[in-house]
């Protein structure tokens, strides 16, 4: 089955041209930062309509005009993000040492600026998502680049990651899985992370929006859940924002298990980071109390479309180098075979009028390389694959 048999997800049998008029009427930036010729694939905003019960949720709030100052839902969350994460990944966080954030990069940034001093060292595994870059610069930080392997499916090297550690590294910023490769990294990796963190009292920031879209075969293990030494010293954040589609909504939750980011959290300005707004909150706990049978049935559908690119890609363009992702739903792709230059994504914009993720953006190695999000129909997918291929034969 390509596409889940529910009312929420597009019907595999309506035509491009229906589809294609549905996403055309949204207003977020991935469908309107180009022309109507171009089709989008760049941003991380999947194409399917949210979970009905996520939309319910929100509309039932409207309804009653409950727009005062509603903290129910919030209040609710530290309980439902913990049952959540000991249900899907068998780590039960300590609700008490959960708090809220209006975003995942806010969580982010605050504890980066509360665990380092201008000049300190991050270190990041690259590629990687382009805000941990601008993060870690735009604050007077250090990024202390720590490439993951690509001739080995981008596996971490502790021995790289030992080495790259200086006097002045303070944190390990992670984003597992991984985005862009797609990669869960396995019990030895994130052992091996832990215990460098350990040997250099370093606080880990592990960004982990991503672990409920593992693909079949694969299971994501949350950092902290290593035990409670990693736990001591890890700043975990978590969202819907990724699995259910609801970034927009602007919702996360992070547990604090580093005394030093605890500390100064609870030394900032009461008001310094703001409140989650309440359609995020009531969005975020519909889906993390009611929305298990719409993910499954999203998940089947993303692995399908990852199975139909990799397919597609070794019959079509099979010099494209691609390791099949273990999680989220974004392809790494790299093209550079066919020569089109240092960034793919932009040669692809003019001569296929197909918007990818530009790869330089992920940092120098991502060089060549262009990022791919398919979480869209098996149409839409189709139309994106045939442009760039025939873009590709044409040179």
């Amino acid at each position: 089955m390509d596409t889940p048999d529910t009312p929420d997800t597009p019907d595999p049998r309506e035509p491009l041209s229906a589809e294609l008029h549905r996403l055309r009427s949204l207003t977020s930036i991935k469908w309107t930062m180009h022309g109507h010729e171009v089709l989008p694939a760049w941003v991380a905003d999947m194409d399917l309509p949210p979970a009905p019960v996520i939309v319910d949720a929100v509309q039932r709030l409207a309804a009653r005009g409950d727009f005062g100052y509603n903290f129910d839902a919030a209040r609710q969350l530290p309980g439902a993000f913990a049952a959540w994460q000991e249900r899907r990944h068998g780590w039960r966080p300590d609700t008490g040492r959960l708090r809220l954030f209006c975003d995942v990069m806010q969580a982010v940034q605050t504890a980066l600026w509360l665990a380092t001093e201008p000049g300190d060292g991050v270190v990041i595994f690259t590629p990687v998502y382009p805000p941990f870059l601008s993060s870690v610069s735009s604050t007077g930080r250090r990024i202390v680049d720590c490439p993951l392997d690509p001739d080995a499916g981008w596996r971490l090297d502790p021995d790289r990651l030992a080495s790259a550690i200086d006097e002045r590294t303070r944190v390990v910023l992670l984003c597992s899985p991984h985005n862009p490769t797609g990669r869960i990294f396995t019990p030895d990796e994130l052992a091996a992370v832990a215990e460098l963190a350990e040997r250099h009292d370093l606080v880990v920031i592990s960004d982990e929006i991503w672990g409920d879209l593992a693909h079949p075969g694969a299971s994501f293990r949350p950092f902290a859940s290593l035990g409670p030494v990693a736990a001591a010293r890890t700043f975990t954040v978590g969202a819907a924002s990724k699995a259910f589609n609801v970034a927009g909504l602007r919702c996360a939750v992070a547990h604090v298990g580093d005394e030093r980011i605890e500390a100064g959290l609870a030394a900032l300005p009461d008001h310094l980071l703001g409140a989650v707004g309440s359609p995020g909150a009531e969005a975020t706990l519909a889906a993390w109390t009611q929305g298990e049978a719409w993910l499954e049935a999203t998940r089947e559908h993303l692995a399908a479309q990852r199975n139909h690119l990799a397919s597609r890609l070794s019959d079509e363009l099979p010099e494209v180098g691609f390791a099949l992702p273990e999680a989220t739903y974004l392809a790494w792709l790299d093209p550079r075979p066919y020569g089109l230059g240092d960034d793919p994504a932009r040669w692809l914009l003019e001569h296929a009028r197909v918007a990818l993720s530009s790869g330089p953006d992920f940092g120098l190695h991502g060089a060549g390389y262009a990022r791919l999000n398919f979480a869209t129909s098996r149409e839409i997918l189709d139309e994106i694959l045939d442009r760039v291929v025939a873009a590709i034969a044409s040179r």
